[in-house]
């Protein structure tokens, strides 16, 4: 009876220690759905002893079979354990280092954890979770992650990194039944790796230490390389929480971690050392005899919005122009100052043939020196980059000022909240992104590739990030202190580009993207948090203009389609930008692949993808609950709909098209309506490319309103 009494506090206090453990971060369980190939029985191999419902085994293995809706959990010797319709928790006995499980994992192989084990019925699926304290957590993520020959420094990021990953998903996730997969859906996870000494040791000094903004844990991305040019997670995603943790501009350090990143240095003050093929395309496109100097270089990610916006900077990349202001002479001799435009594309194709990255900028990096990237990325490019880490561990930085150059805003504490400071410095004399440039005069000679008239144009311009963005490759001296971005002196600012200023306060719906409700019901509130007044109850589906964030970044000032406004709960919405543009190829991986039509399971299923589905890829879903989600377009149907982004392996970016011209001929006629109208009844469906123009109203879905706005257009009614 006391040993059943002692069982029933430990469930009743579960809640309060794990809200404890969260403030301090130093004993946190964290709940890990582990792989299971969603079979409907798993076997785990016991070590020790474990018990389940105070039945108690040793040795031996242990089944959870789920059939009829019912979980059966069976061991090899005692037989029946539990039969239920729920869940079902096989807990560690004693905490001594044999006490474990090993289980072949089919993501992962054969894998030893620690930790106790849950068997959820979810919703007819078989799920296993290991309940796990941080510590050993760590131990399996920097495994997962990171090569035990990695450097100390390395793994010790890699810790942290993960650690702040992992907090901010508990926190989130309290009202899920787990908090992280075991794959990079979230972070590897490979359970803890007796061999791999070296991470051992670098989980146990500094696993207790924490990255924080404002006084909160910070939701630390990463990604395995960003190409040259590091982005925030409100860039990638959407949202703003903890995005002044972050920074955006360029990464020197993982551009020199790959041989496969193309890079052309411009000099301003000596132009024939530049590549002479990119030379001999700059002469042709002034009709010069001699370039004596490059004044100004400005790469623009959006031409029709160049200062950019706080979601969408004006240097972001791949930028679509690159706008130059250069001194040349004439035949006679005479100098004069000339601008021209081109694209990234045209470059590539003269001067960088074998470039291979899709991340391409141009970016000021000293006075009078400019460079032309093509880096290579892989992920998302938020936060740390794995290669730039390794590079600047290499040049001898530690492990603090790796996390000081990539979370600019945030501070590392130890487990008392002291702040453990980086002495280095980077010595940078140029910021990216923080103020744009004048746009150059525009080329005499038309660039030969136009600019998408799709392209969405965020209308507000935020006020610009004083973020610091370094450009020049550092060296390790004492104290790290960015330096203050002076003003380029070698810049001309031409008399029609008025100044910028900073933007007013958007108004309801100003904002460059909105948000979709994904949870059932949800509260729009008076104010940014619980203790406010619901106005009124949002229900699943609703699209919410934002307005601005509270200081958190955890909630949103919103407009509904009623013109009420309020704040309404980050977790909850699904970001997305404001019109669908189509970006990406890709191919379905996985047979039985549910599209919904929402960013999220309560959304309504419709037709699934099998493997080898083609598909365009519009957008991605960010932040909040409704993360990880792609809305496509199918290739074989023209329907738009959302997929969980694990289903879909992206492919290349897709090629400009005009929009509404169905039928590829180059101009918009009543043909490519009438193209719109014979597809949708099935008698001539548009090639396959030319499928995304149809799209004319740009919602995703190729339907007959399309047509009837093709048709408006051509009589001048829009």
């Amino acid at each position: 009876m006391k040993r059943l009494l002692c069982l029933l506090l430990c469930i009743l206090l579960l809640p309060l220690a794990r809200a404890a453990a969260e403030t301090d971060g130093t004993e946190t369980v964290v709940r890990v759905r582990l792989s299971t190939g969603d079979a409907d029985t798993v076997t785990l191999k016991l070590s020790g002893r474990y018990a389940l419902d105070g039945k108690t085994v040793s040795g031996g293995t242990v089944t959870a079979t789920l059939k009829n809706g019912k979980i059966t959990v069976t061991h090899s010797t005692a037989g029946t354990l539990k039969t239920t319709t729920s869940s079902a928790k096989l807990a560690r006995v004693g905490t001594d280092a044999a006490t474990k499980i090993t289980y072949d994992n089919p993501k992962h192989g054969t894998r030893v954890y620690y930790g106790d084990f849950v068997f959820y019925n979810d919703d007819g699926m078989l799920r296993l979770l290991n309940y796990v304290d941080m510590h050993n957590y760590l131990y399996g993520v920097v495994s997962g992650e990171m090569s035990d020959g990695s450097k100390p420094d390395v793994l010790k990021v890699e810790t942290i990194c993960a650690k702040g990953f992992a907090l901010a998903e508990v926190e989130s996730r309290k009202s899920k039944y787990f908090d992280v997969y075991d794959t990079t859906t979230s972070q590897l996870y490979y359970g803890y790796v007796a061999g791999d000494k070296n991470t051992i040791a670098a989980v146990d000094a500094v696993w207790k230490q924490t990255l924080k903004y404002n006084g909160r844990i910070v939701k630390t991305y990463y990604s395995t390389a960003n190409g040259g040019q590091a982005i925030t997670p409100r860039i990638r995603w959407g949202g703003t929480a903890n995005d002044g943790a972050y920074w955006f501009g360029y990464d020197p350090f993982d551009l020199a971690g790959s041989k496969k990143n193309t890079v052309l240095t411009v000099n301003g003050a000596s132009p024939k050392t530049m590549d002479e093929a990119l030379y001999a395309f700059l002469l042709a496109r002034t009709g010069a005899k001699e370039i004596v100097s490059v004044d100004l270089l400005v790469g623009v990610y959006d031409p029709n919005n160049p200062s950019g916006t706080a979601r969408y900077p004006f240097a972001l990349a791949p930028q679509k122009r690159w706008d130059w202001k250069l001194t040349v002479k004439d035949g006679a001799g005479s100098k004069k100052q000339v601008g021209i435009s081109c694209t990234p594309a045209e470059v590539k194709a003269k001067a960088a043939p074998d470039a291979t990255g899709s991340v391409c900028f141009a970016v000021h990096t000293e006075k009078n020196v400019w460079k032309l990237v093509w880096g290579v990325s892989s992920g998302h490019r938020a936060g740390l980059s794995h290669r730039g880490t390794g590079q600047m561990v290499k040049q001898g930085y530690s492990y603090v000022d790796v996390l000081k150059f990539y979370y600019r805003g945030a501070t590392l504490v130890d487990e008392n909240g002291k702040a453990i400071e980086s002495k280095a410095t980077f010595d940078f004399t140029y910021e990216d992104g923080a103020t744009p440039f004048p746009t150059a005069v525009p080329t005499p000679k038309p660039s030969a590739t136009p600019t998408p008239s799709a392209t969405a144009s965020p209308t507000a311009t935020p006020k610009p990030s004083a973020t610091a963005s370094p450009t020049a490759t550092p060296t390790p001296t004492a104290t790290l202190t960015p330096t203050a971005t002076p003003t380029p002196s070698a810049t001309v600012s031409p008399t029609a580009t008025p100044t910028p200023t900073a933007t007013p306060k958007p108004s309801p719906g100003e904002s460059g993207y909105d948000v979709i409700v994904v949870s059932n019901t949800l509260k729009l509130r008076k104010g940014p948090s619980t203790s406010y007044a619901a106005i009124k109850t949002l229900t699943l589906g609703a699209i919410l203009r934002c307005i601005e964030s509270d200081a958190s970044g955890e909630w949103e000032k919103v407009c509904d389609e009623s013109g009420s406004i309020g704040w309404v709960s980050d977790h909850y919405v699904a970001y997305y930008e404001r019109e669908p543009q189509l970006h990406r190829e890709g191919v379905c991986n996985a047979d039985d692949s549910n599209l919904r039509s929402g960013p999220s399971t309560n959304f309504t299923k419709y037709r699934s993808l099998n493997e080898g589905d083609k598909v365009y890829v519009c957008y991605e879903t960010g932040s909040g609950y409704g993360g990880d989600w792609y809305y496509i377009v199918n290739r074989a149907t023209g329907q738009g709909a959302f997929i969980w982004k694990n289903y879909i392996t992206l492919g290349a970016e897709v090629p400009a098209v005009l929009r509404g011209d169905a039928n590829g001929s180059g101009t918009l006629t009543t043909a490519d309506a009438a193209l719109i109208l014979r597809y949708l009844v099935k008698l001539s469906p548009p090639a396959d490319l030319n499928l995304l123009a149809a799209d004319y109203t740009c919602d995703g879905t190729v339907d007959a309103l399309d047509a009837a706005a093709i048709l408006r257009h051509i009589v001048g009614l829009e």
